[in-house]
């Protein structure tokens, strides 16, 4: 598992804040937000749209088909190729 961590002057600004503090690349463009008083990062935005969320709602409620874990488990492995 890769992770990064924090400096100690770092990890004293986030301490101190009472909100959610984005975290940025050196380019400046947002990866997401850390809140101070959870271990979750937060997404900046929702990466669906409304229709997006719909469509997933409605496809999720319709009647299948539907595969067991098994079933999925057996086809992700057959996409496998043999090993020597």
């Amino acid at each position: 598992m890769t992770r990064i961590v924090l400096t100690a002057e770092q990890a004293a600004i986030l301490a101190r804040s009472d909100q959610a503090v984005p975290v940025v690349r050196p380019d400046g463009s947002c990866v997401g937000w850390v809140s101070p008083t959870t271990n979750f990062v937060i997404p900046k935005e929702n990466p669906f749209t409304a229709e997006e969320i719909a469509a997933a709602e409605a496809e999720a409620a319709g009647p299948g088909p539907w595969y067991t874990t098994q079933e999925v488990l057996e086809h992700l492995r057959s996409l496998d190729p043999p090993q020597p």
